[in-house]
């Protein structure tokens, strides 16, 4: 069971964020509450984001686990007292822009219980394997300088997280990446969805219109958050969240099952083979647009 966060979307990510900072460099919940001068059940509703946090706090958490750049530091009170300029969406949405913010939605991959993925542009972050794919926008996406939080691993024992990624169908067709590395990557999903996370296709003719990034789906602490993924992160709750969650839904009740979509996943990397060899070939190409 969902609930609607009470402080909204910033308490949330800020509060992921603070605790894979603290884990990352090794601090205990004690260690952290004692910086603060609190207790520990009080960090806790904090890293849950339970609780409102204050700058002065998040600002000593944040160079205790080693967030030293004033950008970073000053950018504090926008996440801890967060007013939108528009009423009606007070506490629902705030967008993330800041340095930093690709730290933040991997921070909320890291602690969710549940995630759903809905790519269209780029493979999605948590699938991507090492070097695919190759194209200058998925660097630019996932780059942040420097990393402070390690790359969420989407490992085969890791069953305390439900994780299904939607591909839209265009991903299956790109020619703009290296063919050598999206058929590492296709074959790297085609394991993948052995051993635990759902992989599924969202054909191109289901006629489904998909978001312009990657939507991202988070169960949080029993708590529901949408991250729109572009050149930054927009995170929404609540009313504010409705469009995206239709997004969502349209895909997931589109998607073909597990098994086709292995087919396809298959059929796409034979295909990426065969444009390495050849790139003038194309022959599989209308098997990947049922």
């Amino acid at each position: 069971m969902t609930t609607t966060p009470e402080h909204g979307p910033a308490a949330l990510v800020l509060g992921a964020y603070l605790r894979s900072l603290r884990l990352a460099k090794g601090i205990t919940a004690t260690e952290a509450a004692q910086a603060i001068r609190s207790s520990e059940s009080t960090l806790s509703r904090m890293e849950t984001g339970q609780a409102g946090d204050r700058w002065q706090e998040v600002s000593t958490l944040a160079r205790l686990y080693g967030v030293t750049d004033w950008p970073s530091i000053a950018d504090a009170p926008r996440w801890t007292s967060w007013r939108s300029k528009a009423p009606e969406h007070a506490t629902g949405t705030v967008r993330d822009d800041a340095p930093g913010w690709v730290d933040r939605l991997r921070a909320c991959e890291h602690h969710a219980s549940a995630i759903c993925v809905y790519a269209t542009v780029t493979m999605p972050r948590i699938v991507q394997t090492i070097g695919c794919p190759v194209d200058r926008l998925t660097l630019l996406t996932t780059a942040t300088q420097p990393p402070l939080i390690p790359p969420h691993t989407v490992l085969p024992d890791q069953r305390w997280q439900n994780i299904t990624v939607l591909l839209d169908g265009a991903m299956l067709l790109r020619t703009f990446a290296a063919p050598a590395a999206m058929a590492a990557q296709m074959a790297y999903l085609q394991r993948l969805a052995t051993s635990g996370p759902r992989i599924l296709v969202v054909p191109l003719r289901a006629g489904v219109l998909p978001p312009p990034g990657t939507l991202h789906h988070f169960q949080l602490h029993g708590q529901e958050l949408f991250a729109e993924e572009t050149g930054s992160a927009l995170y929404t709750t609540a009313a504010d969240s409705q469009t995206v969650r239709r997004c969502m839904n349209a895909g997931l009740a589109n998607a073909k099952d597990a098994e086709t979509s292995a087919g396809l996943l298959g059929i796409a990397r034979r295909r990426f083979e065969l444009l390495a060899r050849d790139p003038e070939s194309d022959a599989l190409l209308e098997e990947l647009t049922p």
